[in-house]
């Protein structure tokens, strides 16, 4: 008489509790699927497992929906819907099951945090993210999958940071506080940044406000600045790359259409620019701005409003 042979577990047979902890390696001989990806769709079961870790940039819980990172752009590319993100795109229909674990640094061990289902309204949204911390200007997107728990809020799963919002806003802080392990340019822009202010308060009696300004249907918010005594959009660039000079134009572009009043808009760059990239400037209806010593700041003639609004 032929051996039995054991049949897959299936999304029926699940028997795994909230909380529970195991070796990843047991929870795919249980129910299938890869070891190594974030995103492990099985063949034996209904299940797709999503594992939460360092590598999700996004990874976090709102209070309404769980915000998981897509997987792919390793080599600074953008995250495209193909393999395993096509997987959790399409669960619904292909029915399947979402099931959340949490995998900590150089460990192998997973825990259960739940089952979930996309959200069908908004099912993602892209977010910008630095395709490599080495190179911090260089931007990709990346996908972020908005998730549902179907029973509970995942246990101990720590808040995404911003919290969700998904109309335009603006709002006011205090200072433009660096993030935790600054890159080399974000310490180059909070140094700029802070000697112009320097010398707004020395030399006008006034001084910048910083806004942080979260476009609708993103996750990732822009730091720009007012001085409101020349009503004046800044945003900071530590380089003269056109690249750079590029992107920086793009976002007062996208910033200004929040402000109650029509501002005018500035770069506030490392050094002059040259005659070619100022007339860049002039033409898009932006100043320069650059320090000629630590306590003096000099700048481009602004244009006209009537030849840019």
């Amino acid at each position: 008489m032929p051996a039995t042979v054991p049949t897959p577990a299936d999304a029926t047979a699940w028997n795994l509790a909230l909380g529970e902890t195991l070796d990843r390696a047991e929870l795919h001989q249980r129910y299938g699927g890869r070891i190594q990806p974030r995103i492990s769709p099985s063949r034996a079961s209904r299940n797709i497992f999503l594992f939460t870790m360092p590598a999700g940039l996004f990874d976090g819980w709102t209070g309404e929906h769980v915000h998981f990172t897509g997987e792919g752009g390793r080599a600074g590319t953008d995250q495209v819907l193909t393999q395993g993100n096509k997987s959790v795109l399409h669960h619904h229909t292909e029915g399947r099951t979402l099931r959340l674990f949490h995998q900590q640094p150089d460990s192998t061990e997973v825990t259960y945090l739940g089952h979930l289902h996309l959200d069908r309204d908004r099912p993602y949204v892209w977010a910008d993210a630095p395709c490599d911390p080495r190179r911090p200007l260089e931007i990709a997107r990346r996908l972020v999958f908005r998730l549902r728990p179907v029973f509970s809020p995942p246990p101990g799963f720590l808040p995404t940071t911003p919290p969700a919002t998904w109309t335009p806003k603006i709002h006011t802080d205090s200072s433009p506080a660096l993030l935790p392990d600054p890159s080399p340019a974000e310490r180059a822009a909070a140094s700029l940044l802070a000697s112009y202010s320097r010398y707004l308060r020395a030399a006008h009696a006034t001084d910048l406000v910083h806004y942080r300004v979260r476009p609708a249907g993103t996750l990732t918010e822009v730091s720009t600045h007012h001085d409101p005594a020349r009503n004046e959009v800044v945003a900071v660039r530590p380089t003269l790359a056109r690249t750079a000079i590029w992107a920086a134009l793009g976002e007062l572009q996208d910033v200004t259409r929040f402000m109650d009043q029509r501002p005018d808009r500035a770069l506030l760059l490392p050094a002059e620019p040259d005659h070619d990239v100022a007339e860049l400037l002039h033409h898009a209806g932006a100043a320069a701005i650059w320090p000629v010593d630590h306590y003096v700041f000099a700048r481009t003639r602004p244009p006209k409003r009537d030849e840019h609004h």
